[in-house]
């Protein structure tokens, strides 16, 4: 069963992109909070699709957005957020818990527009690292994720109630490119017994981290561009040849 098992789009419960922006100098959460405070009004005046709720104080910045689905519930999400590295903006595609796909515009024509905000924001500030990074959950029903996992991609046997990942580290000489595999379930309540719940499917959770290797310089708008092209590629097809060990050498 774990052999016939094949990695699909329309297998995917959850999906969510990220795209990591390295800064440097670093960004001062104390001391900049009014030029943060600019970048995050003028974000949410823009893009008001995926930016809507600032959160601001001296230790914290981030951005959310309600997602409202008509019958279905709503959830509120981050779509940006600052780290020790620089930005993160975060493009919820999936949500698992509604069932829902979000409609947001692709990557690329949102990224670049948001740092030419930051830019103009903080014209001192470089960009020396820019990656796209896509979280997976795959449904695999009933069978146990750990199984297909250990089966596929080791010769190790792993126990149903035991736990595997694996981290696939492959650059070549423009990018990084780091697989990650992790065997996950999910859990629901089980009503008649009160405080008891049971797994309700397994799941193949897959991260894929691909970005530019070269930091020697402030990267430009077709920079970050090929970076997020050749991001896109790969998870478009190359990265189901990969799961499915089909195609070859396909890392």
């Amino acid at each position: 069963m774990a052999e016939q098992y094949k990695f699909s789009k329309s297998k995917i419960d959850e999906h969510t992109e990220k795209v990591g922006v390295d800064i440097r100098p670093v960004i001062e959460l104390k001391l900049e909070q009014m030029k943060l405070f600019d970048f995050g009004r003028k974000l949410v005046d823009k893009h008001p699709n995926l930016f809507e709720s600032l959160v601001q104080s001296p230790t914290e910045f981030h951005i959310r957005k309600k997602f409202i689905f008509p019958g279905k519930g709503e959830a509120e999400l981050p779509t940006l957020g600052i780290t020790q590295r620089g930005l993160v903006l975060i493009f919820p595609r999936k949500i698992g818990i509604l069932e829902e796909e979000t409609e947001l515009n692709t990557v690329g024509d949102v990224v670049l527009d948001c740092i030419k905000i930051f830019r103009g924001v903080f014209p001192e500030k470089k960009i020396f690292r820019v990656g796209l990074v896509n979280e997976y959950v795959f449904n695999t029903g009933l069978l146990e994720s750990t199984r297909l996992i250990s089966d596929r991609f080791t010769k190790l046997s792993v126990p149903p109630d035991g736990e595997i990942t694996i981290v696939i580290n492959h650059p070549n000489d423009d990018y990084n490119k780091r697989i990650q595999l992790e065997a996950v379930r999910r859990i629901e309540a089980i009503p008649e017994i009160p405080g008891r719940s049971q797994t309700k499917n397994f799941g193949v959770k897959v991260i894929v981290d691909l970005n530019n290797r070269d930091m020697s310089k402030d990267m430009n708008d077709g920079s970050i561009l090929a970076v997020l092209h050749e991001a896109q590629q790969y998870n478009d097809k190359e990265l189901y040849d990969f799961l499915n060990c089909s195609g070859g050498e396909n890392l």
